[in-house]
């Protein structure tokens, strides 16, 4: 299976990571207190004048986030949070699912 994530930056349209056997989805958690450390890749977008610090935090200004968890073809793991829509395709690239965590926000 193949993981397509839309990026809302300038630079970038998409991130794809192929070769997925297995892929396990969370619930949709609050960014606060969250950095690039936390997972193997961290995809956040979604900007926002959110100031909470910690987990346990919760404002109006909050954007939710979601955690991929992959393995891979080879049985390695990879874990990747997103702010975005995704998508799950088939090895033909063919749409199987969408996944939202956030549509662009102007």
């Amino acid at each position: 299976m193949i993981l397509k994530i839309e990026r809302y930056n300038n630079q970038h349209q998409w991130w794809m990571y192929d070769n997925i056997r297995k892929i396990s989805m969370s619930i949709p958690f609050p960014k606060a207190g969250i950095t690039d450390k936390d997972y193997d890749v961290v995809l956040f977008d979604v900007h926002t004048n959110c100031t909470c610090q910690g987990p346990g935090d919760k404002c109006s200004e909050c954007r939710d986030y979601l955690l991929a968890t992959c393995r891979m073809t080879d049985d390695s793991e990879m874990s990747i949070a997103f702010d975005t829509v995704a998508y799950l395709l088939n090895d033909s690239g063919k749409t199987i699912e969408k996944i939202v965590a956030n549509y662009r926000m102007k």
